[in-house]
């Protein structure tokens, strides 16, 4: 995750929420920095499982957010027997996808 890929999202989908876009006001909120937004950690999960099965196959998901993600963030997308978890590259869960749709 990146700080221009947490910017660009917050400028697309007007979300400027402080914790989201400046880093004094995250520190002072006791995070070690910003944190990126849930849907955008969905958006690019999602992506990655498009490019894999492709768009045609999926008709819904159903996430759910477990941690913060910070610029810097290593995420890896893992198949689970639902769906996806999206792990940090520490191993810690982040997101949860359940996937429905045609043999996913």
């Amino acid at each position: 995750m990146t700080r221009k890929q947490i910017t660009r999202y917050a400028d697309a989908v007007d979300d400027h929420n402080p914790v989201h876009v400046n880093e004094d006001f995250a520190k002072a909120a006791g995070l070690p920095s910003v944190i990126a937004h849930g849907p955008l950690t969905v958006a690019l999960a999602l992506d990655a499982v498009v490019e894999q099965i492709g768009a045609a196959r999926m008709r819904s998901a159903h996430a759910r957010l477990s941690a913060p993600v910070f610029p810097g963030d290593e995420l890896n997308v893992v198949s689970t027997d639902t769906g996806v978890e999206v792990r940090k590259a520490d191993g810690t869960p982040v997101a949860t996808i359940t996937l429905i749709g045609d043999g996913v």
